[in-house]
């Protein structure tokens, strides 16, 4: 028998961005430490922010003496892929209207970006010098994620203006001419790390560069209604580049909207030029999930599900309760040396 490990030459892994400025601030004995690098909501007794419909729908699912723990189908539950398309697009969104969207329930964000770049990577060959576009902010965390799915061509593109302190829009626009023609473009909408907020006419110029090159959209759409406190808003490039014809993609996370942290609630939502074409891609994305995790998470799309098809629970949540306007007091948590140990350890 061998004494030594067959994986003695394994090294060990490089840790990521979050991880090291975690265990820098657990280093630092300076009292007057504050840890920004993670952002949660917090509500005013200190612990992470659940919204109110979000309360209320948890307690009637749990209480629901009919309820199972039965396995929900791999493309996840219907009411709640329903309801977020619903919720990204609106309810009279001709892409909804012309059943020409769809969506596959997925464990986060990471879920829904893994699966579209599977599905890319094997049915995207319309042009091969195509890259996948990054913005500089979060061009490391979603390079990793198109890497494991096999993409290799990537081209960064600049977001933002460290000397102005705001976004870097004539740079962008210049990253995206000179990007190759039938690109994947990965677009951050609604909340990102600069705090940003994309104005009507910039996303126009975006949309122009992308149609005029034929780029497909992969947009990420995260925690609708807390980027700007209105849902509607947050969701308007999504609906624009839908009214503008394109094809795309868009991973949606209701993590912190929803106060669902630990419950990997995310969908991949999208949309294509008919329904015949909608169900093929649906088709594999659901090959794509069943190899990689199977089923999904059930109790946080419940959730979100309900919320989103209560019509009561669905306006406490517009008006105030999934845009940040309830109790919530700052984005940004305040880590102290027992937080960051329960992370770390």
């Amino acid at each position: 028998m061998m004494t030594l490990s067959i994986f003695l030459d394994v090294p060990e892994a490089t840790k990521d961005t979050d991880k090291q400025k975690e265990e820098a601030h657990l280093k630092d004995r300076d009292r007057r430490k504050i840890f920004l690098a993670q952002r949660v909501l917090l509500s005013e007794d200190g612990q992470p922010w659940v919204p109110l419909p979000v309360k209320k729908a948890y307690l009637q699912i749990v209480n629901d003496p009919t309820r199972n723990h039965e396995h929900l189908p791999v493309a996840g539950e219907q009411g709640f892929i329903r309801g977020v398309i619903e919720f990204a697009l609106g309810k009279d969104s001709k892409a909804i209207l012309h059943n020409r969207a769809s969506g596959v329930q997925t464990p986060g964000t990471t879920g829904a970006f893994r699966i579209g770049a599977e599905f890319l990577h094997r049915w995207y060959h319309i042009n091969k010098t195509f890259s996948v576009c990054l913005a500089q902010l979060a061009h490391d965390r979603y390079r990793g994620i198109f890497e494991a799915a096999g993409l290799k061509n990537f081209c960064p593109y600049r977001f933002w203006d460290k000397i102005n302190m705001g976004l870097a829009l004539p740079e962008m626009l210049e990253d995206l001419e000179n990007s190759p023609d039938f690109s994947i473009v990965v677009l951050p909408t609604s909340c990102n790390s600069t705090g940003v907020q994309l104005s009507h006419s910039d996303w126009r110029q975006i949309a122009d560069i992308m149609k005029r090159k034929n780029m497909l959209p992969f947009f990420h759409l995260k925690d609708q209604g807390l980027g700007s406190g209105d849902v509607d808003a947050d969701a308007w490039p999504v609906r624009y580049f839908v009214s503008e014809d394109f094809e795309l993609f868009c991973a949606q996370s209701f993590s912190t909207s929803f106060g669902l942290y630990g419950e990997r609630v995310g969908n991949l939502l999208i949309v294509m030029k008919n329904n015949e074409v909608v169900v093929s891609v649906r088709s594999q994305l659901e090959g794509l999930a069943r190899d990689i995790w199977s089923t999904p998470p059930s109790i946080g799309s419940r959730v979100v599900a309900t919320v989103l098809n209560n019509p009561t629970l669905y306006v406490e949540c517009k008006s105030s309760g999934c845009s940040g306007q309830e109790e919530a007091r700052v984005l940004t948590r305040t880590w102290t040396d027992e937080h960051l140990r329960a992370q770390c350890h």
